[in-house]
């Protein structure tokens, strides 16, 4: 896969649809290119994307449904930036934390303007390569975070 078609963001996916009251996503349009990126990823940023179960809506380790727990912007730059995502009880035994290094921007949209309040469950997430690691984008259903970073670690655990 060319460069060109990375930057010109062709591998994103349709945005969420809202139908008679449900949030309807599917994550095909990502997965169908996701193999031919994974020699660009990362090694952590690789690892959590191709995680059994990550994409795959009845997996206790798939990002789907997960709720924003915290978010942890280091005073220094010895420690990653954080975000923890708690675990919706119907679905997860435990929640997710991912660890960003070297982070190179953080980018909080939220349809309602209200910050990282109301963002909502988990829908999707994409992680691509970027010139310096990776990006990860996490959505929403009212909206999403970016992270561009090196590299990222990934912890399913009790929080």
């Amino acid at each position: 896969m060319s460069s060109q078609r990375k930057e010109t963001g062709e591998i994103r996916r349709r945005p969420l649809e809202r139908r008679v009251g449900a949030y309807l996503s599917d994550p095909r349009e990502y997965l169908s290119p996701l193999p031919e990126l994974f020699p660009e990823l990362p090694a952590g940023a690789r690892a959590y994307a191709a995680h059994p179960g990550h994409y795959d809506y009845y997996a206790s380790n798939c990002v789907k449904d997960l709720k924003l727990s915290r978010v942890e912007i280091p005073h220094d730059h010895d420690d990653g930036l954080r975000i923890r995502f708690a675990p919706n009880p119907f679905k997860h035994d435990v929640g997710l934390t991912v660890t960003y290094r070297a982070v190179m921007s953080f980018t909080v949209e939220n349809h309602d303007g209200t910050e990282l309040v109301g963002l909502g469950d988990v829908m999707l997430d994409e992680v691509l390569p970027h010139p310096d690691g990776c990006s990860h984008e996490t959505t929403f259903i009212g909206g999403r975070i970016t992270v561009a970073c090196s590299d990222l670690v990934a912890e399913w655990k009790s929080a």
